[in-house]
């Protein structure tokens, strides 16, 4: 398996973001972990710690930028190496990331 890089760059809002996996771990830290009650809002988090964090949450703290689609910012999270969960029928599973091909 291939290692994680250090950092990613995303353009978000007609900006470019470089993002790493400590800054994410800062925007976690200032953020309130979800809850059981949170995880049947939406579908793909991140665990940071020993929290659980929504995926496109994490990415807006992290830039201030607006909040990109939650998809992206789960693939985006995972190139990074987070520990990444989706909520499945009731379940929260496990999930590898495969990162995309890029073109």
């Amino acid at each position: 398996m291939a290692a994680h890089p250090d950092t990613v760059t995303r353009t978000i809002g007609g900006k470019t973001y470089t993002i790493s996996l400590q800054d994410v771990q800062a925007a976690a830290a200032r953020l309130r972990p979800l809850h059981e009650a949170d995880l049947a809002q939406r579908e793909l988090y991140v665990l940071v710690g020993t929290g659980l964090h929504y995926a496109a949450d994490l990415i807006a703290e992290v830039t201030s930028a607006p909040p990109i689609d939650g998809r992206e910012a789960y693939d985006l999270l995972g190139k990074l190496g987070a520990k990444l969960l989706r909520w499945d029928w009731g379940n929260l599973k496990d999930t590898r990331h495969e990162p995309k091909p890029t073109s």
